[in-house]
């Protein structure tokens, strides 16, 4: 009857020393994760899996901007997806600080071998492969490196959608009041048609006065229209940021002020701090740190890799009688080392590391001129916005307010006729629409230097 492995095996000490033997080779394959992998676990669980305390539970009429940002920034899909591939990187880890698996051997002889103490019956072999020193830490943090970059890609996609979701909002706030303005010239002019027509009536106007109200009146009937039907395609932006249907009913937006703490608007600052505060810089730098490791992990290759093994050979008892150590089995330990005799295979692996750092340099670079660019521009359009905001505010709206009062009076006293007045109602309308596009175009500019730069710097009051 054929006896269970290794249960053949003749002395207590012999067994107890063989299983020992093949638990450590058992015990080589298998490690622990890596203390990155678990702080990277800890970090993405608190960072991408847990709803922060302040995110609400759903958006409705009362939600505000922030509330609207904070639940973009956890349920958009491109920020789930950025997740999951942070995810994925860290599960790389163990992977690949983990050593090869063991292999294990099993050999029947075809032919009988016969020794002294008897033919030998089958062989059963364990062996670990073990990678030159150094080489599964240069693993570990390539990879490791690999997961801080797909954190900082998280942190970009989140800026990426904030910016979206207050883009959106300040169009909607834009159009809003765009719509309110221009309600409000048109009301007026409604008042102003039917004294064009009492005046044509008792021949103190004419009728020319009327038809000039009628035109003006349906110039700004159509614009209206076309603001109106403007609506559905910024509210289906906005909640496309906020995944939610494109016809989901929005709170109303409106262009509360919006101002940056004293300080954190500082050109010269934000350059300087590009590197340390834009996560897409950060995500490449990382990037750069992995393809360094490359280089010193291409050059351990050029090292043989070490195995060591236990072969257990099963003898039968002799044939004849009265022989020492007849039956008695055969351990045997062994190793061995890999010969990386592909040296082209070993150089173009090295080179190819080598290239890869200087595409990753050179990427960084580019990135860093693109953000300095845009960011120049980012910036030059909050300067322009607040200074149209302050001509306007300041000047040119009571200017205008300033003239349709004037010609007011003077249409009423026949010094001016209704032409006048008209071009000075448009004159304030375009005036107004101007200063609210101006706003939205200051809250714009500002978001914008936030997903550039990564700093938080909006205050709405």
């Amino acid at each position: 009857m054929a006896r269970p492995l290794f249960a053949q095996m003749r002395t207590p000490l012999q067994r107890g020393t063989r299983w020992s033997i093949a638990w450590v080779l058992l015990g080589a394959a298998c490690s622990s994760p890596p203390a990155a992998y678990d702080r990277g676990l800890s970090a993405w669980k608190q960072l991408a899996d847990q709803p922060p305390a302040n995110l609400p539970a759903h958006i409705d009429d009362s939600s505000t901007l922030d509330d609207q940002v904070r639940w973009a920034s956890f349920h958009n899909p491109e920020v789930r997806a950025a997740s999951q591939r942070w995810r994925a990187a860290l599960e790389v880890l163990p992977q690949a600080t983990a050593l090869p698996d063991p292999r294990l051997t099993l050999g029947w002889f075809v032919s009988e071998v016969e020794t002294r103490t008897g033919p030998m019956d089958w062989r059963l072999g364990i062996s670990q492969s073990l990678p030159w020193f150094g080489t599964l830490d240069l693993l570990g943090r390539i990879e490791a490196s690999a997961a801080e970059s797909a954190r900082e890609h998280l942190l970009a996609a989140r800026l990426e959608v904030v910016q979206t979701v207050r883009e959106a909002f300040y169009e909607l706030a834009w159009l809003a009041e765009d719509i309110e303005v221009t309600r409000a010239h048109r009301d007026l002019l409604v008042s102003w048609e039917t004294v064009a027509r009492t005046r044509y009536a008792t021949g103190l106007g004419t009728d020319t006065d009327v038809l000039r109200a009628q035109v003006e009146l349906g110039r700004l009937d159509d614009r209206l229209l076309s603001l109106q039907d403007l609506r559905r395609p910024l509210a289906a932006r906005l909640n496309a940021a906020l995944d939610r249907p494109a016809d989901a009913a929005l709170p109303s937006a409106s262009l509360a002020h919006v101002s940056v703490e004293a300080g954190l608007l500082d050109a010269d600052r934000l350059r300087a701090d590009l590197d340390q505060t834009s996560p897409i810089l950060r995500s490449l730098q990382w990037k750069i740190t992995a393809a360094e490791d490359a280089i010193a992990l291409a050059d351990k290759r050029y090292y043989p890799d070490v195995s060591f093994g236990l072969d257990y050979t099963r003898i039968s008892s002799a044939r004849a009688a009265g022989v020492s150590g007849s039956g008695d089995d055969v351990l045997a330990l062994t190793s061995g080392i890999s010969l990386p005799l592909r040296r082209t295979r070993l150089a173009a692996a090295a080179f190819q590391a080598e290239a890869e750092l200087a595409a990753a340099r050179a990427d960084l670079d580019l990135a860093r001129n693109d953000l300095s660019a845009r960011l120049e521009l980012a910036l030059y359009h909050v300067r322009d916005a607040e200074r149209r905001i302050d001509l306007y505010l300041n000047s040119l709206v009571p200017k205008g307010r300033q003239s349709v009062s004037s010609t007011t009076t003077a249409y009423q006293a026949g010094d001016a006729d209704f032409l006048d007045l008209v071009d000075a109602q448009r004159v304030l309308l375009e005036f107004q629409r101007a200063t609210a596009r101006a706003r939205a175009d200051h809250a714009q500019a500002l978001a914008r230097v936030e997903r550039l730069t990564g700093k938080q710097l909006l205050q709405e009051n």
